[in-house]
């Protein structure tokens, strides 16, 4: 089968002509592929760009996301993303696999480019190149990926067995399923929407939590815009998570590099698929909650939210922005509105799309046992333990008494 068959986008994808590797090659059921590895990403933009706006995907697999977490995460620590892309015998690029380096007992593994604070986890494949690839076409792949990069072991997380209808040839590997789901809304018309997911009592309690919060000020919904607006919010974001998490006993991940990284993303121009939209409501001025995430192929993916302290809390200011959300979302005509991966009531009382996800812990080398056996073991025992809900009220209880005992 001729790789010219199966992908060209609309726009002209020039080959990369300073990667960082000599390309190997590797014999696939498409013919022999050529694999660049490479971690200066500023030569592939045009590349990365044009995939990303031709293939399914979301916002944690764009160039700009790439280049704002290499840039304030992976630089100042000394490291570089692994960039995998991957030719067909006639030069048209098959796929590109975002990745970079993590290490742990003196051993280094490839994971996917930023996924500690993704919520789903994949390369970006031509569909029909997606559809074609075999495992023993992956295995070699990625084992020479591996090989380039001086990689141990891939340790890859969250990532859906497809996605816009195109499978994930991820799963063709060894893995396992992943601890935690992901939840999403496909959208049509509001109305008939928010009646098949609420009852009429259920609705009425909504209306009722809105009127008593008008009535303790002025409420507004709205959307970061300015450049200082922007920056405001996510600070506010900032230190309304730190005490959710201390209040939970759980780590704050907002670090200074995280925190350089997402304001890069809300700073991006406004059609950017990367770009991190921050949406809040307030009363008298004051944020009570915030919903903000990136629209990427007619998708609203929520990256992050917030709730503030106080009475104000009673009246669910958090579920009242999260409607008023969908229903903005239903009227500008997007698609999905993407919840996130983990549990949440809110998450329950609006999906209507639930995406199962696995983990791959491949070893590449021998050695790479020596990470793989154990993450995926403790992985399959987290999925376990959320899976019965005493189990997790028990763990979470001990996380939080572990950690404040640390404090």
């Amino acid at each position: 089968m001729s790789s010219a068959a199966l992908f060209r986008p609309s726009t002209e994808i020039v080959h990369a002509a300073t990667l960082q590797s000599d390309p190997s090659f590797v014999s696939t059921s498409l013919g022999t592929v050529s694999l660049c590895v490479t971690g200066e990403l500023e030569n592939l933009k045009t590349l990365w760009e044009s995939l990303q706006a031709a293939v399914p995907c979301t916002a944690a697999q764009t160039y700009e996301w790439g280049r704002a977490w290499a840039e304030h995460v992976l630089a100042p620590r000394g490291d570089k993303p692994v960039i995998v892309v991957g030719y067909g015998p006639d030069g048209t690029p098959l796929f590109l696999w975002p990745f970079e380096m993590g290490t742990r007992a003196g051993f280094g593994f490839l994971k996917w480019l930023g996924q500690d604070h993704a919520n789903y986890s994949m390369g970006l494949f031509a569909p029909e190149a997606a559809r074609a690839f075999t495992r023993t076409d992956m295995s070699r792949l990625l084992h020479e990926a591996g090989r380039q990069a001086g990689a141990s072991a891939a340790i890859l997380e969250s990532q859906p067995f497809d996605w816009d209808g195109v499978p994930n040839p991820f799963a063709l590997l060894s893995h396992q399923r992943a601890p935690n789901s992901g939840y999403a809304v496909k959208l049509d018309g509001f109305d008939a929407l928010y009646e098949g997911q609420f009852s009429k009592r259920s609705r009425q309690t909504v209306d009722r939590k809105e009127r008593r919060l008008r009535d303790m000020g002025a409420v507004e919904y709205g959307w970061a815009e300015t450049r200082d607006n922007r920056l405001a919010l996510l600070e506010t974001f900032f230190t309304q998570k730190s005490r959710q998490f201390a209040a939970m006993g759980v780590k704050d991940v907002f670090d200074e590099a995280a925190r350089a990284f997402y304001r890069d993303l809300a700073l991006l121009p406004d059609d950017n698929p990367s770009r991190l939209r921050l949406g809040f409501v307030a009363l008298d001025g004051n944020v009570l909650a915030t919903f903000s995430g990136a629209l990427c192929h007619d998708r609203m993916g929520v990256m992050l939210s917030s709730l503030t302290e106080g009475e104000e809390q009673r009246q669910s200011p958090g579920g009242l922005l999260l409607r008023h959300q969908i229903e903005e979302a239903c009227t500008a005509g997007v698609k999905f509105f993407d919840l996130g991966v983990g549990q949440a009531r809110h998450k329950d009382e609006w999906n209507n799309i639930v995406y199962p996800l696995f983990d791959s812990f491949i070893a590449l080398k021998p050695q790479g046992l020596i990470l793989t056996l154990p993450l995926a073991a403790a992985a399959r025992v987290k999925g376990v333990i959320k899976a019965n809900s005493t189990l997790w009220a028990v763990a979470q209880d001990l996380r939080k008494r572990l950690n404040s005992r640390d404090g």
